[in-house]
């Protein structure tokens, strides 16, 4: 019976092919992320779902994003197959967190509470918009991380602003 596959975060998309000989552009989720170069292995998941795990040969931090080579990728044209693919590593393979941190993945299906208490819904997912990235709440609502107070065990509290919460 194999193993469960480890723990898994998606930090990026292939922007594009690079160079002749297959190496990609990662877009990472997170602009100013750092270590991703590190990783010996990651997954790339297709628009249909399918994931295929690959070895790192060598990763580099540029302007852009990062810079991988894949053992088995070796040309252009199947480089620029995995366009759009979204990236995955191990959790395991991110830095260390000091105890005051941590990454904002976490915060997904935790419950967001406003100051006075009143539940807000469940986090769905973190989208980044500029400098200041949102909380997704269950019904749709973005809600700025600049408006979280503080983070609980199983909930986070948010300061938001009178009427945000009823908003269409």
């Amino acid at each position: 019976m194999a193993s469960p596959p480890p723990p898994q975060l998606a930090v990026g998309r292939v922007a594009r092919a690079h160079g002749i000989r297959g190496r990609l552009l990662i877009a990472p989720y997170n602009a100013e992320s750092v270590g991703l170069e590190k990783v010996t292995r990651l997954w790339l998941v297709s628009k249909d779902g399918a994931q295929r795990e690959f070895a790192v040969a060598r990763g580099e931090r540029v302007n852009l994003g990062y810079i991988f080579a894949l053992q088995g990728i070796d040309d252009r044209d199947v480089a620029e197959g995995l366009r759009g693919n979204e990236v995955l590593i191990e959790r395991g393979a991110l830095p260390e967190l000091t105890d005051d941190e941590m990454y904002a993945v976490d915060l997904i299906g935790l419950l967001m509470v406003d100051a006075q208490g009143v539940e807000r819904g469940l986090i769905e997912g973190v989208e980044e918009a500029g400098p200041n990235d949102l909380l997704r709440v269950a019904g749709g609502k973005l809600v700025p991380f600049a408006f979280v107070r503080e983070v609980l065990p199983g909930r986070v509290v948010v300061d938001a602003p009178e009427g945000l919460f009823d908003l269409e």
